[in-house]
């Protein structure tokens, strides 16, 4: 048996995969987590038994940085380099913001505790780690309940010095990072305040885990931040920051390589906010640094953008009278007004109950009675406030949401050198395959796709996904030294890990302060491939200029073998139409029960096919088939 489960912001998603199919939702619960998955398990009457394979997205690790709930940690570097962190970089955010407020990292200053000890540039040791220094620090910290996060300068060549105070904290019980086991790479601040989120988070994921691991009776898989399945115990706390989303990246690789679309945004939609990420010839995009709260985190991230906008998010009139949605979320509690639960704000979902697009007596299948009665209240007192009617504010919500979110789905296309027109969409989640065709049309895309189950696709894509081994090591020297490449490669390949190895070059220009991660085959084709990539994220390249080689990186990637996705359909009628509001009024709109839909089925937009856990849009201009792989492919009729 395979399952696996994502906890989002309004609802958490099974998928069971045995014998028969299974996938359903359950409203997540953001002060305990894991209670969300007893639940569901109880509910559904699942039963795990000893050979299943469990995978988990979580949000926990997100949630509980931002909303301040980390462990007090403590932050211990060389003496003189107390402030690092508060320091931080000379970056600016805003370019001509004169009152700059840099978030202040998760630390109190009389935490900060600097050694008298030092190496050079190059990991040689100038002065050893005074031994008593580090057991008064120790008592202080033991005193006082902190974890711990050390950094040093120059950890990333020798970590011998980080081991040795790690030794002795040891012996004190006290929780610790080290920055050479966290990231290992250079810049000091981002290596250090990766290592203190790693200490601030890790105690709280460590038990998260056990607490998941005894429900399930037995140790789930995790989805990393930077894409691919790791065990629990062998997860970084820094690793899930983007475990949720990075679930749907996967599942949105696994249709490009199966469907032989090689340029793909993926484009989730939930109940809180929206992600999306670019596939770009077959590969998801990703990083080594990514960045939470404003702050950088040296760690493999898949590149996805997330907007404050999803089904939840609450519809109000500003201060000047506009219309505006988001980025605050009515959440899994109180939910949407037409949940019935409390909610007295209108949100995106509510107003797409209202033009039609949702049927209130088939949401989650019929299982959740929709309040149209509420609802309509609500968006009426809201068409009053803002002076419009109520048809005009409906739609309103339904262009302010989409406006946002095309503005975020040009930040991983226009303003990467990407042409939207280029690729096509695949959306999922609760609310992606209502929206998408709409912003599709507005960037001039002609393909929208939406998968199996796509409600849960994130759950779904945690199933597809391999299991990943990622190791970095910072090397500073030219492309031409090729021995010292490869002895940094050989190093990293000590771990004796099972799977398929690929290496990647962090490259530069020599005297760039940043660079681009190339696969590493032969010099020649690295060089051109690098030169290719440079040029299309800058707009020039300049083959006269010597390559500097800053860091290796080794994906081992253990291939699970998925061979295809399921798409039970069986047999039945489906609803009659009914009307629904598009730009220039209300309109006779084909409706469909997407489990009555076969390979070969297709119809006419204005058309709502209607699953389970999910709703599509087929807005007018576009027509749709289903695929033999259970795909639902719109196009905008020409």
């Amino acid at each position: 048996m395979l399952m696996s489960i994502d906890i989002g912001g309004t609802f958490t998603d099974f998928v069971v995969l045995d014998q028969d199919l299974i996938h359903f939702k359950v409203p997540s619960t953001p002060r305990a987590p894991e209670k969300a998955i007893s639940d569901g398990l109880k509910k559904e009457d699942v039963e795990i038994v000893k050979d299943s394979e469990v995978f988990h997205g979580t949000t926990v690790a997100t949630n509980a940085f931002l909303e301040k709930k980390g462990v007090e940690t403590a932050f211990i570097t060389n003496k003189g380099f107390e402030d690092m962190l508060f320091i931080g970089r000379q970056e600016r955010p805003e370019l001509y913001e004169l009152h700059v407020k840099k978030p202040e990292p998760p630390l109190k200053r009389e935490n900060c505790f600097g050694i008298s000890c030092r190496s050079d540039q190059n990991g040689e040791v100038l002065k050893s780690v005074p031994e008593e220094e580090v057991h008064g620090i120790a008592k202080k910290l033991k005193k006082k309940g902190l974890s711990a996060s050390i950094c040093l300068l120059h950890s990333y060549r020798r970590p011998e010095q980080e081991k040795k105070i790690g030794s002795i904290l040891e012996r004190y019980d006290i929780p610790f990072s080290l920055s050479s086991e966290v990231t290992g790479e250079f810049r000091e601040y981002e290596r250090g305040l990766t290592t203190l989120l790693d200490a601030y988070l890790d105690p709280l994921i460590k038990d998260y885990f056990s607490s998941v691991t005894e429900i399930l009776g037995k140790e789930p898989y995790i989805m990393k931040s930077g894409g691919g399945l790791e065990i629990a115990s062998r997860v970084k706390a820094v690793d899930c920051l983007y475990s949720g989303p990075a679930g749907g990246a996967a599942g949105g690789t696994y249709i490009s390589k199966k469907m032989g679309v090689d340029d793909l945004i993926t484009f989730d939609m939930g109940g809180t906010s929206a992600d999306m990420a670019a596939i770009v010839d077959g590969q998801t995009d990703w990083k080594d640094q990514g960045e939470i709260g404003g702050f950088p985190v040296q760690t493999k991230m898949v590149d996805i953008v997330t907007v404050g906008s999803g089904g939840g998010s609450i519809a109000r009139c500003d201060e000047g009278g506009a219309l505006r949605v988001g980025p605050k979320s009515a959440g899994a509690d109180p939910g949407p007004v037409c949940y019935g639960r409390g909610g007295k704000k209108p949100t995106v979902t509510d107003a797409l109950l209202l033009m039609g697009y949702i049927d209130a007596d088939y949401f989650l299948g019929g299982k959740i009675d929709l309040d149209l009665k509420r609802t309509e209240k609500a968006t009426l007192e809201l068409s009053n406030v803002l002076g419009m009617d109520h048809e005009e504010t409906l739609m309103g919500i339904f262009r302010v949401a989409n406006s946002k979110m095309v503005r975020t789905m040009k930040r991983i296309t226009v303003e990467r050198g990407l042409d939207p027109k280029d690729f096509s969409v695949l959306a999922f989640g609760g609310a992606g395959p209502l929206h998408a065709a709409s912003l599709a049309e507005e960037l001039g895309m002609k393909k929208v796709m939406v998968p199996p189950l796509a409600g849960v696709f994130s759950a779904l894509g945690m199933v597809t996904s391999d299991v990943v081994h990622d190791y970095s090591k910072t090397i500073l020297t030219s492309l031409d030294d090729g021995d010292k490449i490869e002895k940094a490669a050989a190093e990293l390949k000590t771990r004796n890990e099972e799977g398929e190895e690929k290496i990647l070059l962090g490259l530069r220009y020599k005297g760039q302060s940043y660079h681009i991660n190339v696969p590493y085959t032969s010099k020649e084709k690295t060089v051109e491939r690098f030169h290719e990539e440079h040029e299309k994220k800058y707009g020039y390249s300049d083959p006269e200029a010597e390559i500097e080689v800053v860091r290796v990186h080794l994906e081992v990637s253990k291939e699970r073998g998925v061979d295809k996705l399921p798409h039970p359909t069986e047999k039945g009628e489906h609803p009659p139409d009914r009307r629904c509001l598009f730009e220039g009024g209300w309109r006779k709109t084909s409706t469909y029960y997407r489990k009555y839909l076969d390979h070969g089925a297709k119809g006419k937009g204005p058309s709502v096919i209607e699953g389970v856990n999910s709703t599509i849009l087929v807005p007018p201009g576009w027509e749709w088939n289903c695929s033999r792989s259970g795909i639902i492919e719109m196009e905008e009729r020409s």
